[in-house]
This record gives C-alpha cells, structure tokens and sequence, in this order.
C-alpha cells in the first residue's frame, strides 16, 4: 500500500494523452511530456511515463495568468539554473472551477480534464439540497458530466427513498447509492472507470472519498480518517488534490473536503441544474422579469401549477444574484487594473518608480 504518488509510474496512454496533445507540444519548447498528478504553491508532481519529476511552475503563470492544476497536461523543460519546469500548458478539455475564497473575484481550478464529477454526500448525516444543487451547478459548468454518490448506504436502510429524492431534484444526472463497507454498488461506479477517463471527487471531509479511492484501487493509495462523531465530519485526512491512475484502468483526481463553493461564472451550469426554471422563464412576457409580481411570468405560473418547488425558486434566485454581483465585482476589480495600468505608464514617462499592487500582502485568515 502507499499514499506516495511518486511511486507510480503511468504511461502517457493511460493518463489520456493523446496525436492532439502531441501536435500541441511540438508547438512548444519541451524536452519532456507529462501530466500534473499534483500542484502546490510554485511546484507540480508531473507523471512523465517513468519516474514521477518534480517541476517548478511559477513561472508559468506569470508568463501566462494560468496557474497549472492537477489533471493538466504540460511541456516540461531542463532550464540549466531552475532545473526541471514547466514551459506550457495545454489548453483544457474541462474545468472544475470554484471561485477562489478572499475578496479578489478570481477562478480557483479544482481538476482540470476531467470526463465526470462524483459528487458525494454520506447517508450518516442530512443531505444539504442546498449543497447538492450548488455542486452541480459548477459540476455543470465544468463541461464534464456530473454523477451523484450517497455513499455510507449501509448505515441508511432507507436509501432506496433518499436515491429516489435526489433524483427528483438532479435532472439528467445518475444517482447512486454506494457502500465501501460491504461493496454495494461500488461495482456500479467502477463501470465509470476505464481506460483514461478522469473522475474528480467533489464533498465534504468525511464523507468517504478517499475510502472509494481506497475500494477502486484493490489498495490503500490514500490516507484515511475517523468522522467525529459529534457532527460527522471528517478531519481533512486528504489535503492536496491528487490524480490517481487505478490498476484497473482509470483515472482519479481525489480533493480536500471543500466546505466554501463560489460559483464562477456558472450561467450555463444554472441552466442545467434548474430546467424547469430555465424554461420557465423564457416564456415570461418581460425579458427582465424578476419572477415577483409581474404580469405573464411563466415562473409564477409554474409556481402556481406545481411543476416548480417554492425552495428550487428561492435557491435559483439567490444563485442567480450571486453570480449577478460577480458580474459586477469582475468589472470592477478590471476597472481598477486598467486604472492602475495607466497611471503606472504614466509614472513611467514622468520618470517615477511605479507602485506596486497590494495584492497578495497579509490579511485576513485564509480560509479552505
């Protein structure tokens, strides 16, 4: 058994390289070719085909504005002062994408190039309708297709009901209810992985992510932790975001428990997750119709009829206003760099140092 991804040595077939992928790193400086099996701060782990290399990437988002993430594929090159590095990035497939906890509105990549999203919750505690709906809706918008897993099944004798109530509330979406103690199901999920298809795990600590990962792979390849019994959660035994080839064929990009989840930029996975209300309101008589009081809103007939729930419209509504203000603060804050942009050009013809931008000075905590 191990938890380090540096004694894993996948070939570049199995981690879903492709003639495309090819074409684009003969475009690139490159003397080597892999994909990043984990990112931190100013490092990558790159699976290259052999032995797992470690690789400076900092620069290649001051370069570019794109900072690598796990499950993207790069060209690494030998620079004869830094040693191994990242030269460039190729453009994803897909993107699980929250936004990135802190006042500056910017994206945070989650997985990158992933093909389907697990989106967890455990029977052994209340499922957040909530939680779920927002999951999918960045599920969505990822471009991936998202994929349902109440896992912990045999601690709820009820789970065929709490199947048949997500799925009320997850259109177009598989809904499966899994038991890693006594394997029901799981044979279910395994048909998901094969050959090179990436999974990204999304939920809470605690809620049995790197235990699948654990059944999937016939071994132990991640560390796992007790749930407190006090409140079920779990203790952050996974803090980094792994991609792990499993033996069998298949792909995992496992992740911390993630309790904050902005949306970023999610139109189209609001969309998806809402239809009925999506539909719904392009039938209103106003293209501007706030679904109050307005005459000939289709959301209130569906409201009227039933065929739209009281606390969907609330949720939507509130998720609509989130993304709304984003809108709002993404202008703004380019506003103030285009402002700051020009009076720094202007610094520089006048012969004055220009100022350097607060970002990225201490504050407050930083939240996970």
């Amino acid at each position: 058994m191990t938890d380090d991804l540096t004694a894993l040595t996948p070939n570049l077939d199995s981690l879903g390289w492709t003639a495309q992928l090819t074409d684009w790193a003969n475009t690139v400086p490159h003397q080597r070719t892999g994909r990043i099996a984990r990112a931190s701060r100013g490092f990558s782990l790159v699976f290259t085909g052999g032995q797992a290399e470690l690789a400076a990437s900092s620069s290649v988002r001051s370069d570019t504005g794109l900072a690598p993430s796990t499950g993207d594929f790069v060209a690494l090159v030998d620079d004869p002062e830094d040693g191994v590095s990242v030269a460039a990035v190729a453009e994803r497939r897909t993107a699980l994408i929250r936004r990135s906890p802190g006042r500056i509105p910017e994206p945070q990549v989650l997985a990158a190039n992933i093909d389907d999203v697990f989106i967890m919750h455990g029977l052994d505690r209340e499922v957040s309708l909530n939680r779920l709906e927002r999951q999918l809706v960045i599920a969505w918008a990822s471009g991936a297709s998202p994929i349902v897993l109440l896992t912990k099944a045999d601690q709820f004798p009820n789970h065929a009901e709490a199947v048949e109530t997500i799925s009320a509330i997850a259109a177009g979406v598989a809904v499966i209810a899994v038991s890693n103690t006594n394997g029901h199901n799981v044979d279910l999920v395994a048909q998901h992985l094969t050959g090179s298809r990436t999974i990204a795990l999304l939920g809470l600590s605690g809620v049995g992510k790197s235990t699948l990962v654990n059944e999937l792979s016939d071994g132990v390849v991640q560390r796992i932790g007790e749930v407190r019994a006090t409140d079920r959660r779990g203790r952050h035994t996974t803090v980094t975001r792994d991609l792990i080839p499993l033996p069998q064929g298949g792909i995992v990009i496992d992740t911390p428990g993630v309790r904050e989840i902005g949306l970023w930029q999610a139109r189209d996975g609001l969309d998806m997750t809402f239809p009925e209300l999506a539909a719904a309101a392009a039938t209103c008589r106003f293209a501007d119709c706030e679904h109050d009081a307005e005459p000939g809103c289709g959301v209130k007939s569906g409201l009227f009829d039933g065929t739209i729930l009281q606390r969907r419209l609330v949720h939507w509504k509130a998720l609509q206003a989130e993304l709304d203000l984003q809108d709002l603060q993404i202008e703004e804050f380019q506003r103030r760099v285009d402002s700051r942009s020009r009076a720094n050009v202007e610094r520089r013809m006048d012969g004055e140092r220009p100022r350097k931008s607060k970002r990225g000075k201490k504050g407050g905590k930083k939240r996970r």
